[in-house]
């Protein structure tokens, strides 16, 4: 969907009163969690939207957008009933799903034109942070473009296995073999 010439002019008419909240939905295994910025809950005509209420921040999200390797990072304030423990202990529940930032121009509680894409990318990681004045959540998003700036053979170290398999020796020698000169000889010659 995209602008139109009358919500275009009814913005530039109306540039004092419009503003600018972001959404962000949450494709979780089981449940779809729709949240907006502030403290007032939405329904677009389609679907409600629960207040996110302290959405502390969204870094690492730049300029060249999903192009960019490096992840970007959520942190959300205050743990709603609709964002339960519940989901977010189970890993099954948030791993690989998406999560989607988009801007809404608003005047008088209504969106005025289509959302504007932000950002979309997968749940890489959720963490709860507690400390004497904050109780937060933080989410690592990464984008399709994650292993970019990764060396070739990235995938075969050991940090890069116990991110995949905890517990999994198979790398662990990887580095030590490496650096011992050993060589593969004879075997592989036909």
């Amino acid at each position: 969907m995209s602008w139109t010439l009358e919500q275009i002019q009814f913005l530039q008419a109306n540039r004092d009163m419009i503003e600018a909240r972001r959404t962000f939905q949450f494709d979780f295994r089981s449940v779809t969690v729709r949240a907006i910025e502030g403290s007032v809950p939405w329904n677009d005509g389609t679907d409600n939207w629960i207040p996110a209420l302290n959405v502390i921040g969204a870094e690492g999200i730049t300029a060249s957008g999903v192009m960019d390797a490096h992840p970007a990072r959520y942190r959300l304030g205050k743990i709603t009933a609709s964002l339960g423990l519940a989901v977010l202990t189970d890993e099954s529940e948030w791993r690989d799903r998406r999560l989607t930032q988009r801007l809404v121009l608003m005047m008088g509680g209504r969106a005025v034109g289509p959302a504007i894409f932000i950002h979309s990318g997968k749940i890489a990681d959720i963490r709860r942070r507690e400390d004497v004045g904050e109780d937060y959540l933080e989410v690592r998003v990464e984008g399709p473009f994650k292993d970019r700036n990764a060396a070739m053979l990235g995938r075969y170290t050991d940090r890069d296995q116990q991110m995949r398999s905890p517990g999994d020796r198979g790398c662990e020698y990887v580095a030590l073999y490496e650096a011992s000169g050993a060589e593969f000889v004879g075997w592989l010659q036909g």
